[in-house]
């Protein structure tokens, strides 16, 4: 085995063991590097699998077509475990403030547009209370309502 050989085997080996998350678009590919780390062929895998070798070849080129129990199958029978992850772009409270945000926008907008409308138009103070006092309470008790567009 050459030193690159080895140092390959030795990070793909540590990255299985950790279960280091893979983006799903990378996951055949891990799978496939998997399997030719144990020197196994697609054929032998396939045969493990009960599948056909041109079936196990798609499933490494294209996992986003496979259902997750097969990634897990083929997973399995590299001795392996699928570890399914989400990983967030940001946290789940960020994400309710920033929508809470733009729906307490879009109903004081709406309300404070209708004022002006009949001349009743209040200050800016009072718009940007209002608009404070309804993101609060839209982030405090976040529901379905806040998604709806």
């Amino acid at each position: 085995m050459s030193k690159l050989n080895g140092l390959r085997l030795k990070q793909l080996s540590e990255a299985v063991k950790e279960g280091r998350p893979v983006p799903v678009e990378k996951v055949g590919e891990r799978l496939r590097d998997i399997r030719e780390a144990l020197g196994m062929t697609q054929k032998q895998l396939s045969k493990r699998l009960k599948i056909s070798q041109p079936m196990l070849s798609k499933i490494e080129e294209n996992t986003g077509s496979c259902a997750l129990q097969t990634i897990a199958k083929v997973a399995a029978a590299l001795e392996c475990n699928f570890l399914g992850a989400l990983d967030s772009k940001s946290t789940l409270e960020t994400m309710i403030k920033k929508q809470a945000e733009r729906k307490a926008q879009s109903l004081v907008k709406r309300t404070f547009a209708n004022m002006a409308m009949e001349e009743q138009a209040p200050e800016k103070k009072a718009y940007e209370y209002q608009l404070k006092k309804l993101t609060e309470e839209l982030i405090a008790n976040p529901g379905p309502e806040l998604w709806e567009e």
